[in-house]
C-alpha cells in the first residue's frame, strides 16, 4: 500500500520532512499548499511534487491526498488539523500540537468523531537512539532514578514579527523548544505531580527564557530549561542510585548516550542512522493507519494532552497568554 502525503506549509521543517518522506518506500508526496500559490509552486517544483495549491483549504479538497503533514504556524495548528480531519484525511501535526489543552482536546475529539488518525510530530520518540535509550532504561541499570535534567536553547532572531516572538503566532520558547525537554522527562519518569516555573518574557509577553522544575510522587525531580536568548549545551542527564546516563548534544536528536556505572562508562551510538531522522515517525503513522488506529500507542492522545496541560501551567506561572486560552480565574 502506498500512502499519499500532502504537505501544509513550506518552511524549513516542511522541506526536511519531504526529504524524510522520500526515504520511506511506501510514502508518496503528491501535493503541497501555502497561502501563496507562487510559494507553493516553487516548493513543488524544487522538490518534484506533482501538485501545488495556493490555499490550505485547497489541499483539504484534494481527493488524491490520504495524509496531511501540518507544518503551518503554531497558531494555525488547530484550525488546519481539524479542517483536514473533517475532509477525511489523516494528520501528522508538527509540535506543539496546539497552543493549549483546550485546542488539543478539540482536535482529538474531531479525530475521534471522524475516525481519522492524528498524532503530534514529536519525532524524537521514534529515533533509533531513543529506542535504544528506552531499552536500556527498561533494564533499570541506574536503580531508582532521582533526577533528570535537560536544556534546549539557541540565539533566536529578535524581530517582533518573528514566529518565536509574536504571541499571535503562538511564540515562546516553551512551546517551541520546551516540548522536547518535557518529552524527555516524561519518557524517563512518566507523569509528574507538580511544576514550579521561573523565567523572562519579551516586551510582547512571550517567554524567551524559562526554567521549570517538575516533582514526582517517587521523590524524583526534573529540571528543564528552554530559551531563545542564547545557545545552551542542549544535553540531558539521568541520575540514579547507581550511576548516570548522559545524552549528548543535541538531546532531542542526539547521536548517542553514555551509561556511567561504578566508574565504568559504556557508549551507545546510532551507527545506522544515515538518513533524514524525521522519517522514523512516518513508519509509525503508516503502521497505525494500516491497523485502523486513530492514535499511536507509542505516543498517545493522553500524552499529547498531558504536554499541553503542563505547558499551560508553565505559561500561567510565567504570565504568558494566547488568545484561545481559557479565561483567567
Amino acid at each position: 500500500m502506498t500512502f499519499r502525503w500532502g504537505i501544509a506549509g513550506t518552511g524549513r521543517i516542511a522541506r526536511d520532512f519531504v526529504d524524510g518522506l522520500r526515504q520511506v518506500p511506501d510514502a508518496d508526496v503528491v501535493a503541497v499548499c501555502s497561502r501563496s500559490e507562487s510559494t507553493a509552486r516553487q516548493f513543488a517544483t524544487q522538490r518534484n511534487i506533482p501538485r501545488w495549491h495556493g490555499s490550505y483549504d485547497a489541499l483539504a479538497a484534494d481527493t488524491n491526498v490520504d495524509i496531511v503533514y501540518v507544518a503551518t504556524p503554531n497558531s494555525r495548528h488547530r484550525d488546519d488539523t481539524e479542517m483536514y480531519l473533517r475532509a477525511g484525511k489523516h494528520v501528522l501535526c508538527e509540535k506543539p500540537f496546539a497552543l493549549n489543552e483546550i485546542e488539543a482536546k478539540s482536535m482529538i475529539a474531531v479525530a475521534r468523531n471522524e475516525g481519522r488518525f492524528v498524532m503530534e510530530a514529536i519525532w524524537s520518540r521514534f529515533l533509533p537512539v531513543y529506542v535504544a535509550l528506552g531499552e536500556v532504561l527498561a533494564s533499570q541499570p541506574l536503580g531508582k532514578i532521582t533526577h533528570v535534567a535537560a536544556d534546549f536553547g539557541f540565539d533566536a532572531p529578535t524581530e517582533r514579527q518573528h514566529r518565536l516572538n509574536d504571541p499571535a503566532l503562538g511564540g515562546g520558547a516553551v512551546l517551541d523548544l520546551g516540548i522536547y525537554c518535557l518529552h524527555f522527562a516524561r519518557f524517563v519518569l512518566g507523569g509528574h505531580d507538580s511544576v514550579v516555573t521561573e523565567g523572562e518574557l519579551n516586551d510582547q509577553g512571550v517567554d524567551i527564557d524559562a526554567t521549570y522544575t517538575l516533582s514526582y510522587r517517587s521523590g524524583a525531580t526534573a529540571t528543564l530549561r528552554s530559551t531563545t536568548r542564547h545557545a545552551t549545551p542542549c544535553t540531558a542527564t539521568i541520575v540514579g542510585e547507581r550511576g548516570t546516563i548522559e545524552v549528548a548534544s543535541r538531546m532531542h536528536v542526539s547521536p548517542g548516550f553514555t551509561v556511567k556505572l561504578h566508574g565504568h562508562a559504556e557508549q551507545y551510538h546510532r551507527h545506522d542512522e544515515t538518513g533524514q531522522g524525521l522519517r522514523h515517525q512516518v513508519f509509525e503513522v503508516h503502521r497505525c493507519i494500516e491497523q485502523g488506529f486513530i492514535e499511536s500507542p507509542r505516543l498517545t492522545h493522553a500524552e499529547t494532552l498531558a504536554y499541553a496541560a503542563t505547558m499551560d501551567e508553565i505559561r500561567r506561572q510565567l504570565g504568558v497568554r494566547y488568545a484561545t486560552d481559557a479565561p483567567s480565574t
